[in-house]
C-alpha cells in the first residue's frame, strides 16, 4: 500500500510538469464537446418524440426531461467516456512523466495507433455498456455508490494501468504484472472514479489517474525499477 501512497502524492507533483497545461486545456475541449453532443442530441431525440406524441400530457415534460436526463447519465458515464477522451494523449502524458522522473526508461514498445484506438473503444463501450445494465441498482440506496465505484474502479484501474505497462512490456506481461498487484490496481482505480464524480477534480482525474499508474508501476517492476529523479 505504501507503494501506491507514494505514487499517488508523486502523481499530484506531476499534475505541474511543463507541457501537462497543453494537454489539459485540449482534453477539456474534446471531453466538452463530446458530452455536448451527447446531451444536445439527447435533447433533439426527446423533442421529436415530444411531437410525435403531441397530444399526451407527457408530451410537454419530455424536452426538459430529456435533456436532465441525459446531463445525468453524461455524469453518470464519466468515468467509463474518460479512456476514450484521454486515449488521445495518454501516450504524451506518460511520456512527459515518463521523460521528468525515468528517463532511462523511455525506450519502450512502440503501438500502433489503430489497434490500440480499437482496444480502447472496446474497453470504454464495455464500460459504458456496464454501467447501463446496472442502472437500475445505482437508484437503490446503501447498493448505488458501493456498486458504482467497486466497477468503475475496477474498469479504470485496469485499463490506465495496462495503458501504462503496455509501453514497456509485453501484453501477456501486463496482465500477470496486473494479476499479482490487482488489489493496489483496483484500489487505485477506486479513488479516480470518486475523483471522477467531484466537480473541479473530475477534469484533473485522469491526468491524475495516468501519473498514479506510471509512478505505480515504475515501483511494481524491480527489473525495471528506475529511482524517482527529484527535479527540483
Amino acid at each position: 500500500m505504501d507503494k501506491l501512497i507514494a505514487s499517488a502524492f508523486l502523481a499530484v507533483r506531476s499534475l505541474f510538469t511543463y507541457g501537462m497545461m497543453k494537454i489539459f486545456i485540449k482534453s477539456i475541449i474534446v471531453t466538452l464537446i463530446a458530452l455536448v453532443c451527447f446531451i444536445f442530441f439527447s435533447s433533439l431525440f426527446f423533442t421529436w418524440l415530444a411531437h410525435l406524441l403531441q397530444g399526451h400530457l407527457i408530451a410537454h415534460f419530455l424536452p426538459w426531461l430529456g435533456s436532465l436526463g441525459a446531463t445525468f447519465i453524461a455524469w453518470i458515464l464519466f468515468p467509463g467516456i474518460m479512456p476514450l477522451i484521454i486515449n488521445f494523449f495518454d501516450e504524451t502524458i506518460a511520456a512527459i512523466i515518463e521523460e521528468r522522473n525515468y528517463p532511462e526508461s523511455m525506450k519502450g514498445i512502440e503501438q500502433a495507433f489503430w489497434p490500440k484506438f480499437w482496444h480502447d473503444l472496446r474497453f470504454s463501450l464495455t464500460a459504458i455498456g456496464l454501467n447501463i445494465l446496472v442502472l437500475p441498482l445505482y437508484l437503490v440506496p446503501g447498493i448505488n455508490l458501493l456498486l458504482f465505484y467497486s466497477l468503475n474502479g475496477y474498469l479504470l484501474g485496469r485499463e490506465f494501468f495496462c495503458m501504462v505497462a503496455r509501453r514497456h512490456i509485453s501484453l501477456p506481461e501486463t496482465d500477470d504484472l496486473y494479476r499479482r498487484h490487482s488489489a493496489l490496481i483496483i484500489t487505485a482505480g477506486i479513488i479516480l472514479s470518486i475523483m471522477a464524480t467531484i466537480p473541479i477534480a473530475n477534469l484533473f482525474a485522469p491526468f491524475w489517474g495516468i501519473a498514479t499508474m506510471v509512478h505505480l508501476y515504475h515501483r511494481l517492476v524491480p527489473k525495471l525499477r528506475i529511482e524517482f529523479i527529484e527535479n527540483q
